[in-house]
């Protein structure tokens, strides 16, 4: 089977992922926080586009499987978190149960991401909770300058979607969304500016900021 152009591309970068994240390490330190607020350490974890298993970790799950379409990003995640034994990546999905299932920058890249909400959903029980964070849509501009300026890792083939529509893709999957939020106004250090927006302003220009993120339940 050939690859598709988004594994083709992940593969490509996967070396220099973690460089891209150190680069960018204030915004992925938020999101790590976000992410421990909405999953309780402890829980069976399932990560979909786990990359090289980094947000996965800093959960502390009692059981992490991470899953990518990148062998090269699986390989990477692997040979970093040898010695974590409640952690194991693939290149396949699980067939068992999961407490929490997440998506962190991935819904963008997705080819068909309804598809994909319903197979999520098989591996969901009653009590189980979908947590998806992404890029809020109006960042997409300034997102593809600091790219041609080598500030973030290349995005690859992606495609930002509008919450309404995840909403109706969520709903046909039998699932339903429960919280649906906003976070981080700045998501980069700027002496003076940072601390005082995202502290100050943040509640007042929520739609404007840079995290937008849900959490969904069966139905």
């Amino acid at each position: 089977m050939s690859k598709t152009k988004v594994e083709k591309h992940f593969d490509k970068v996967s070396k220099n992922y973690d460089f891209y994240k150190e680069k960018n390490s204030f915004y992925y330190d938020n999101l790590k926080k976000l992410l421990s607020k909405l999953i309780p350490k402890g829980s069976n974890v399932l990560e979909i586009g786990c990359g090289t298993g980094d947000l996965l970790a800093s959960l502390k799950p009692k059981v992490g499987y991470g899953m990518d379409i990148s062998h090269e990003m699986v390989a990477i995640a692997k040979y970093k978190h040898k010695f974590e034994k409640r952690l194991t990546f693939s290149t396949l999905l699980p067939k068992e149960k999961f407490d929490y299932i997440f998506m962190s920058d991935v819904i963008e890249h997705l080819e068909k991401p309804g598809e994909t909400f319903k197979q999520i959903s098989k591996l969901m029980n009653n009590k189980s909770k979908l947590v998806i964070t992404m890029a809020n849509p109006i960042w997409e501009t300034p997102l593809m300058i600091a790219e041609k300026l080598n500030l973030k890792m290349p995005e690859g083939p992606h495609k930002r979607i509008e919450f309404n529509d995840l909403r109706i893709m969520i709903q046909d999957s039998g699932m339903r969304i429960t919280k649906h939020d906003y976070k981080l106004l700045v998501p980069v250090k700027i002496p003076l500016i940072t601390k005082f927006a995202n502290k100050y302003l943040e509640k007042t220009l929520k739609k404007f900021c840079f995290i937008e993120y849900f959490v969904a339940v069966r139905v």
